[in-house]
């Protein structure tokens, strides 16, 4: 009884997939004011002038590295620090579950 049943149940689920449109998935047209408006906009262009784009000299790529590894030392420091100051706690119980009398 209930493999009809749920063979029955399968089958309405894909007839009912097949059957109801999917429209999520479908472009919407555009009506023709807002496709003019939206070709406006990408005749504006932007000034990226600010923008400075050119390769780092060695002496720069160098900084930079060092700069980041005193940065990653130090992190890792913290990270040392921090962890052994949440585990003292732990290490303390232990300590009083071994040498205790």
């Amino acid at each position: 009884m209930t493999y009809i049943r749920s063979t029955v149940l399968l089958t309405i689920t894909v007839v009912l997939l097949v059957a109801i449109p999917l429209e999520g998935f479908a472009p919407r047209s555009l009506s023709t004011a807002s496709r003019v408006s939206s070709t406006r906009v990408f005749k504006k262009k932007e000034d990226l002038s600010y923008l400075e784009s050119r390769d780092m000299t060695k002496e720069e790529m160098l900084e930079l590295n060092k700069k980041n590894e005193d940065i990653m030392n130090m992190e890792l420091t913290m990270m040392t620090g921090f962890s052994l100051m949440l585990s003292l706690p732990l290490l303390y119980l232990c300590w009083v579950a071994f040498f205790s009398e």
